[in-house]
């Protein structure tokens, strides 16, 4: 998926603690992705988990078979 600049949208929400980030997608694709970050993370953290969110975009990862284990290493 080749994602422009404004064509999602960042949130950053109270997650516990152990809970980075993750993406919302519409199951028709009739929004643009909603990319969540835990608020309780540093500037330089919330970086870090936003560029891991958007290659999760980047990769297709959500319409992959594969298993959750191998997307996320």
């Amino acid at each position: 998926m080749k994602l422009l600049e404004g064509e999602y949208a960042v949130r950053v929400v109270n997650f516990p603690g152990d809970v980075l980030g993750c993406v919302k997608l519409t199951m028709d694709g009739s929004e643009f992705p909603n990319i969540y970050i835990n608020d309780q993370l540093s500037p330089s953290a919330k970086r870090q988990a936003f560029d891991h969110e958007m290659k999760h975009l980047e990769n297709d990862d959500f319409y992959t078979e594969k298993p959750i284990e191998e997307v996320e290493s």
